[in-house]
Parts: structure tokens; C-alpha cells; sequence
């Protein structure tokens, strides 16, 4: 019998407030892995859900991704699963996005997630089908006790256009085990023959469907979309290899391949019609309730859920199992490939639970993210490990989306009352695009919108109106990359007629601000209105405030956008300051702007927040450099952008690895203490008197001056400013932004040191998110070393060891990390060498040898 401990059960009965349950998940899984493991499988962990190691994929989407090289054959004999034979595991699978994409359907069914557990086994050239037949049928019927009666077995009914015959052994085995042939249903080459890709493994496969209702023959609907009878099993027999030109051939070594939808499989064994009203769903839906006060979830669909709210917990429970697993395995919501999918799915989630459960949107999904990780924490200790980067990240990209939520609902308000005024049942593809571009709605999202209003929205127009501004975007930044500055005789101008210099003070303050125009700069003369301006040109606008950063002290321009909601749109692109008069250079997207116009200002935030880490991150280095290399150490100058922190400082010789990483671990140590950032205007010759204050020689700064401190309140320090306490915190003249408390930068990571000029040093070092991925990739180089060193001495080894030397050479890592695995790679290297000459010499031996006889 399989057992689960006392405190397992408790933690289960507790959290999911299901104690009566005969099969609760976690029992579940382990069944499942006992089963497997006393017939002779390795279980091995799930792979990471973002696949590195795989572009042409977005996530794993498949149990069998990690297993790939083997059934390709391209395996390294010395990876530790070259000599696997049998394997089980539960795979963590999202599917949204790219060929596999269960987004749409989420929520509106009982089945479908983006999120789901793949349970699997697998046999590498061992055992095939019949051995696998009889085991899924042991666990479902004898481990499980699911009722015979109620599964259904397909099999592949043969393709004569391909050559293909029906798959009669494997019909024939199920009949042999005790299925009545009723049971047993042919399936075309969609349901039962599975494909790697357009080349390589392949093969026929047999389908386990359950019948959730019983006392029927339920055989003519199975593979319908009856959410009544699911599929629970795939089991896949490969046993051809696709040619390029589309013809099979037996494999020499026959695999198995199976995957096993864990959520239904629970549903079966917890006897509930869906997925969702199993424990597996249960503890989030009891968290959203606390958390939104929302009526309890009541497993209602389509027409009977007539107030939404059962789909929005389906939505939101799904949503914030995609985002915790995706982020936990490194991805970050971006605008790009898989980071925009990460970012459509949180702003979805987001607007379902503020439209139907009336959520406060900010920090919505990280407050749900306790119940998530306490239910899966104990299978998947990385949602434990990492719940606090979870929790930011999943903030940071709330609050950013929060800020344009309630302009976007409006204007979609506006173009749906537009088209029903005007008869029609569609949004322009230019709209769609607007409410992306303008307000970050996702297309998929304004899909939704559009399907509750009736109106449908055409995906081509969508492209052409994205095109059309990515062209026009791209012909402008060259001329707003040469836009001419304000000179002497313009600022002379500018005073002339009395415009006042721009009050900055809100880029200090996080969140939009408003303005109002004062003029136009088309690089020559000011004007009072674009609409005397060509279209798509760069010109500069000057406003009376603004929250954007201009680029001074070595922080980059904000970029962004100014607007006036569905009336003007224009482009911010660069942010230069002449003399107080602040210059936002850019292009008018749609509309036209005017003198006294009052307008919005948004600054991307999602782009100054890792800038923000850079900038702290700059001053915590300064600080660290100091400390570890003496007070000589001047900075001569930084670059801070939302890639990277590049600092250059006063030093007679190259930095040592020793030295280097004295300072990371500084750094590091003054990042966890999570420290407060302080910061005020001060009277300079005051605050020039701060102990230990850190400015740049030779810059002149304002009077008052603004003093950044990290871990003490300024005001303090100035009551006692000689006091030698101060010298160890971080102080400096700074009019950047910075993070509120260091603990946001999460890592300091150094990757550069270099000489620039003589008594010039350079370090360049990475934070945050970005620090985190050079530490993944890190360690995957390090598996890649821990494969060449076990590989026997030979021409692979050879060719192998010249492939990584140019890896190594070309990978931006921890300078510290680089230099360890160099260190390891240059052993391994001298070892093959050294074989090398070995060999050569045996060679040589033995053709001396031959000569001789």
C-alpha cells in the first residue's frame, strides 16, 4: 500500500480543507512515483519549465522536452542520463503561446490550463508496448481502483497515404489485458500518432479516456470535447524516424514515451466533474476569497455563471501558477518572445479581477502566491527558494499595468460606444494596436473585452497598424538621435519670452504626472503647434513639468510616451537638460499638441526600474571599492542603463580576482541587509562636510546639492557630519533615481574589469533580473564542463574541448565564476593534451614498428 506521512496529511488537510479526501494530490503523485520506481524507474526532477537549451521553444511544453537528446540520439555518453533505461517524473508544462497555446480556453472550461503537471514514463530502448500497456493499466486499475468499465483505449487506425498500417498490436494488447473490444477506438493521425517535429522520432500512440458520469458505453465520445470523458493518458510508441523527405524508418532502439494529465487525474480519482474542484485548485480559490471577499467558488461554467465570478477564479488560479512557475525558472515579463507572454498572461489575470472581483489591482497576484507556494512548495522547493522574486516581480509589473488600467478601460469604452453608434461589429486594427501600444492592453486581452461588447477585431489589421508604427518609429529615432541641442541663443530665447524653466522634482516620485506644453522645437525655431510640423519628424517638446529623467551624472534619458488620452500620442525617446529647460525629443504618434495644452506624462516605468538598481547598485560598488581597495579610489566616471552598471575609478594596477571578489561579497552583504535609501537637498559647503561623502573630482554641482545615503537618514548625519560612523555607509552627491531599500537589486554581479587608460580602471557588473541570468547560464557552462571532464580521451573529446574553449571565451558571466571555470576547463585542457601526445607518440611507435618488420 502507498503510505503519506502524518505531517503530510495534516498539511493537506489544513490547507486545502479537504481531510476527507481517500486521494488527496500529493498522495497522488507519490503513488505514482512509488509505482514507477519499484519497477525499476529513476525518478528524476522536472526540467525547468523555460528550455535554454531550446529555442525553437517557448516553454516545455511536453513531459518528454528534457529527454530529447536521447531520443535523437545526440546525447553525450558521459551526461548523467546517457545510461537512463527507464525514467519517471512529474514535469512542470506551460502551454500558452507558440504551437501549443491552451490560453484561450482557460477559464471557460474544466479541463484546460496554461499551467499543469505532466506525469510520465519513460523506457529508452527497454521495454515497449506491451510492458507499458500493462502498467498504465496496473496503476489506473489495481494502484488508483479506477473502475474498468469507465476507461476507453484508442489506438492509431493506420494512414494508407503514408504507408501507415493500423496499430493492431497495440489494439490486441489492450484486449489481451481485459478490455472489452468496445472500448477500444480507432483514431486518426491528429489523435494517435505523435511527432518530435517535421523530422526525426516518431510514432503511433494509445490514449487512456475516462467516462466521469459511468453506467454507459461512452465510446462514440471520446476525443469530442465532452468534458465528461477526458483523456487522462498518453502513451506514445516511437518506433520511426521521419526522413527529410517525409518517409519513415524503423528506429533501431524503440522508446515510450508517456504523459499523464495529472489535474485529471486527480479530478477522476476525487470523483468531481473538473479539474478546478479538486485540491489542486481549491486552496488558491480559498486565498482569492480572503483576499477579495468575493462569494465562494461554486464550479459554474458558460451561461450558469452568470456574474463571471467562477471563471475569474479559474483565470486567476490558473494565471498565477503559469507566472510563479515561469518566473521561478527565469523568465521575466518583457515585450518579447516568451516575457510577453508571461506579461499578456498577468495583465489578463489583472483585469479579471478587477472587472469581476472588484480586486484591488497593485499587488493583487503576490498576495495569492503564499497559498501557491505552501500548496506545491514541498514538490517544487525552487517556489520556496524563490517566493520573494516572485513576489517583486509580479508587483512590479502589476503596478506598472495599474497605472494605465482605468485610462484603457475608458478609451476601449469610447472606440466600442463608437462602433455601436456607427453599426458596427468590429474594432479598427489601429484601435486594437492603440490600446496596446498607448495603454500595454494585450491583443488577446482586448479580444476578450471586444468578445463581452459582441464586436470581433481582425488580427491582419492588428499587424499592419503594428507595422505601420514600428516602421515609422524606427525612421524617426535616427534623426532624435542627431536632433540638434538648445544652443546659447535659443536658451537666450527661451528667457526672452519669459517660459519658465521645467520643474523635474516628480521624476523622484514613481507613477505618471501631467504638464502642459509650453512650446515646440523643430531643431531651428519654436513653434506652438505641431500641426505646422511635417508628420513622423523628430521634434522636441518643452513642458512646464515633467516626471521623465533627463540624462545626466551618467544615467541614460527616460523614454515614454506624452498623450492626451485618444487625442495625441507623442513618442519620448530622449531627455536632454539645457540649463533647466528640459528638452523631450520624439515623434507624434497620432494627434496634434499645442502651447497650454495639458498632457500626461508616462515614463516607462518597466525600463527605470532595472535602471534604478544600476544606479544604487553603482553607489553600493563605490562604497564596496573603497573599502576593499583604499580611499585613493576616485571615480572618474559611470554609464547607468537599464542593461548594465559601468563604473571607471582612480587605480595603479589591475584589480585582483581576490580583491574583486572581496568586493562582490561586500556589495552583496550590503544589498541583503536591505538598507533604506535617504536622500535631501543640502547647502553644498554643509554637505561637503559629511564624512566619508563620495563626489566625482572635477564635477561641479549645484547649490543646494542632493546627498544620497544608503542605511542613514541624511538629516542625522548632519547634526553630527565629522562623526567617523559615517564613512561606513554610502554617501554621495546624486541627482539620479534610485530604489528604495537595496534589498530590490536583489545581486550585485561583477562581469568586466578592465584598464581604460593608464590608472584607469573599469568594472562593469550586472543587477537584479539580469544578474540572475548570467548566474543560470553559469551554471549551465559548469554541466557542460562536468560532461567534457567525464568524457574518455579520444577525437570527440578533442573536437569537444575546442567547441567549449570558444563558449568559455565568448561568455559574459561573474568575472569570479569565469575564472573558476577557466580554471577547471585549462586542467581538463592540459589533460587532453597531454593524451594528445600520448596517443601521438603510440602512433608514431607503432609505425616505426611496422617499418622495421
Amino acid at each position: 500500500a502507498v503510505a503519506i506521512s502524518v505531517q503530510d496529511q495534516r498539511r493537506l488537510s489544513s490547507s486545502s480543507n479537504m481531510s476527507e479526501l481517500k486521494w488527496p494530490s500529493a498522495l497522488v503523485r507519490k503513488a505514482f512515483f512509488d509505482y514507477m520506481e519499484q519497477r525499476g524507474h529513476t525518478i528524476v526532477p522536472s526540467g525547468s519549465v523555460v528550455p535554454y537549451d531550446d529555442p525553437t521553444l517557448l516553454f516545455t511544453n511536453a513531459g518528454m522536452n528534457q529527454f530529447k537528446p536521447i531520443f535523437l540520439g545526440t546525447i553525450n555518453q558521459s551526461d548523467p542520463m546517457a545510461n537512463l533505461k527507464r525514467a519517471a517524473d512529474t514535469q512542470k508544462v506551460i502551454r500558452a503561446g507558440g504551437k501549443h497555446n491552451d490560453l484561450d480556453d482557460v477559464g471557460k472550461d474544466s479541463y484546460h490550463h496554461t499551467f499543469f503537471e505532466m506525469l510520465g514514463n519513460w523506457s529508452f530502448g527497454d521495454y515497449f508496448k506491451k510492458e507499458a500497456i500493462e502498467m498504465a493499466w496496473e496503476i489506473l486499475t489495481k494502484v488508483y481502483g479506477l473502475d474498468p468499465k469507465r476507461l476507453y483505449a484508442t489506438y492509431f487506425e493506420g494512414n494508407k497515404e503514408l504507408g501507415l498500417p493500423p496499430d493492431d498490436e497495440a489494439k490486441q494488447l489492450w484486449l489481451d489485458i481485459g478490455m472489452p473490444e468496445d472500448q477500444i477506438v480507432p483514431g486518426d493521425m491528429k489523435d494517435n500518432f505523435w511527432e518530435m517535429g517535421d523530422q526525426g522520432p516518431c510514432g503511433p500512440s494509445s490514449e487512456i479516456h475516462y467516462d466521469k458520469i459511468g453506467g454507459r458505453n461512452a465510446a462514440h465520445i471520446v476525443n469530442q470535447d465532452d468534458p465528461m470523458v477526458v483523456e487522462i493518458w498518453n502513451l506514445v510508441f516511437m518506433q520511426f524516424d521521419r526522413q527529410k523527405d517525409g518517409s519513415l524508418k524503423p528506429l533501431p532502439a524503440k522508446h515510450i514515451d508517456t504523459g499523464m494529465g495529472f489535474e485529471r487525474m486527480v479530478s477522476a480519482l476525487q470523483e468531481t466533474d473538473s479539474n478546478y474542484a479538486t485540491d489542486c485548485f481549491t486552496p488558491l480559490f480559498k486565498q482569492i476569497q480572503e483576499v477579495t471577499g468575493v462569494r465562494p467558488y461554486s464550479d459554474k461554467y458558460g451561461k450558469d455563471d452568470v456574474d463571471g465570478i467562477d471563471t475569474a477564479y479559474r483565470v486567476i488560479a490558473d494565471h498565477i501558477r503559469t507566472l510563479s512557475f515561469a518566473i521561478t525558472d527565469g523568465a521575466v515579463p518583457n515585450s518579447d518572445g516568451r516575457g510577453y507572454v508571461i506579461r499578456r498572461i498577468l495583465r489578463r489575470g489583472v483585469r479579471y479581477a478587477r472587472k469581476y472581483l472588484n480586486a484591488e489591482i497593485g499587488s493583487f497576484f503576490s498576495k495569492i502566491l503564499p497559498a501557491l507556494v505552501s500548496h506545491m512548495g514541498d514538490q517544487f522547493p525552487e517556489l520556496v527558494k524563490k517566493q520573494l522574486d516572485i513576489k517583486e516581480i509580479l508587483d512590479e509589473e502589476e503596478e506598472a499595468f495599474a497605472r494605465t488600467l482605468d485610462r484603457g478601460e475608458a478609451q476601449f469604452e469610447k472606440y466600442a460606444a463608437k462602433a455601436a453608434k456607427n453599426g458596427v461589429k468590429k474594432l479598427d486594427g489601429d484601435v486594437v494596436w492603440r490600446l496596446y501600444d498607448t495603454f500595454g492592453f494585450p491583443v488577446d486581452l482586448t479580444q476578450i473585452m471586444a468578445e463581452e461588447r459582441g464586436l470581433e477585431i481582425d488580427e491582419n489589421e492588428v499587424s499592419v497598424a503594428k507595422e505601420k508604427a514600428r516602421e515609422a518609429s524606427k525612421a524617426v529615432k535616427a534623426s532624435v538621435d542627431t536632433f540638434a541641442k538648445l544652443d546659447v541663443h535659443q536658451i537666450a530665447q527661451l528667457d526672452q519670452q519669459k517660459v519658465a524653466r521645467t520643474d523635474d522634482d516628480a521624476k523622484f516620485v514613481k507613477g505618471d504626472s501631467k504638464g502642459k506644453v509650453q512650446l515646440i522645437f523643430d531643431g531651428k525655431t519654436f513653434h506652438n503647434s505641431t500641426k505646422e510640423l511635417p508628420e513622423k519628424t523628430a521634434i522636441g517638446m518643452l513642458l512646464d513639468k515633467t516626471n521623465f529623467y533627463a540624462e545626466s551624472g551618467g544615467q541614460v534619458a527616460d523614454t515614454g510616451r506624452i498623450v492626451i488620452d485618444d487625442v495625441v500620442e507623442f513618442k519620448v525617446m530622449d531627455v536632454q537638460n539645457y540649463g533647466g529647460f528640459i528638452l523631450h525629443s520624439g515623434y507624434i504618434e497620432y494627434g496634434a499638441l499645442s502651447s497650454g495644452d495639458e498632457v500626461i506624462c508616462e515614463y516607462d516605468e518597466l525600463r527605470r526600474s532595472p535602471i534604478r538598481n544600476n544606479h544604487t547598485g553603482t553607489h553600493v560598488l563605490n562604497h564596496s571599492l573603497r573599502e576593499v581597495l583604499g580611499d585613493d579610489i576616485n571615480q572618474k566616471g559611470s554609464l547607468v542603463d537599464n542593461e548594465k552598471l559601468r563604473f571607471d575609478f582612480s587605480h595603479k594596477s589591475q584589480v585582483k580576482i581576490e580583491e574583486l571578489r572581496k568586493i562582490e561579497t561586500l556589495s552583496n552583504e550590503y544589498i541583503r541587509r536591505n538598507s533604506k535609501i535617504f536622500s535631501k537637498d543640502v547647502d553644498l559647503d554643509l554637505a561637503r562636510q559629511i564624512e566619508g561623502v563620495r563626489a566625482v573630482f572635477g564635477e561641479t554641482y549645484p547649490n543646494p546639492v542632493r546627498v544620497v545615503s544608503i542605511g542613514m537618514d541624511v538629516d542625522t548625519m548632519l547634526k553630527d557630519p565629522k562623526k567617523q560612523e559615517w564613512r561606513q555607509y554610502s554617501v554621495e552627491f546624486c541627482g539620479g533615481t534610485h530604489v528604495e531599500q537595496t534589498g530590490l537589486i536583489k545581486d550585485l554581479i561583477l562581469v568586466e574589469e578592465s584598464g581604460i587608460a593608464k590608472g584607469i580602471r573599469r568594472i562593469i557588473a550586472y543587477t537584479g533580473d539580469a544578474a540572475h541570468q548570467v548566474q543560470r547560464e553559469a551554471a549551465e557552462f559548469s554541466k557542460k564542463l562536468d560532461i567534457l571532464e567525464a568524457m574518455p580521451f579520444g577525437p570527440a573529446k578533442d573536437t569537444q574541448t575546442k567547441v567549449i574553449s570558444q563558449e568559455l571565451s565568448q561568455l559574459v558571466i561573474s568575472t569570479l565564476t569565469k575564472d573558476e571555470l577557466n580554471t577547471r576547463f585549462q586542467k581538463i585542457a592540459t589533460s587532453v593534451i597531454a593524451e594528445q601526445k600520448k596517443r601521438q607518440k603510440a602512433e608514431a611507435g607503432a609505425a616505426v614498428g611496422c617499418v622495421v618488420k
